[in-house]
């Protein structure tokens, strides 16, 4: 697949990551989305999918950057780790979760 190809925002998400190689470099998430005129939220998704087609797009608390290692990869791919580990424990509370949860917390 060529830039070309992508969609233009996907294109403008992967021209600014450029000068975001190596996490020494790495750029922060609302910084990014002021920089591409997007929301953070929207921002974030666009990568989740840039992501999922195959881009080396790592993140870390210090923003989301190009790898240039291995090791740099693996930072990103511990972090995406922990973060799913942590919706997958909140989706699970939710799930077994009463619906009347609230008032069973009321005192009398």
């Amino acid at each position: 697949m060529k830039l070309k190809d992508f969609p233009k925002t996907a294109q403008a998400i992967i021209q600014a990551m450029k000068s975001h190689r190596g996490v020494d470099r790495a750029i922060k998430l609302n910084t990014l989305a002021q920089q591409l005129k997007l929301k953070e939220r929207t921002l974030q998704a666009r990568i989740e999918g840039l992501q999922s087609m195959g881009c080396a797009i790592g993140s870390v608390d210090d923003g989301y950057f190009i790898p240039t290692s291995e090791e740099e990869r693996r930072l990103g791919i511990i972090k995406k780790m922990r973060t799913g580990s942590s919706i997958s424990r909140a989706v699970d509370g939710y799930n077994l979760a009463e619906l009347d949860w609230l008032k069973q917390l009321e005192v009398e």
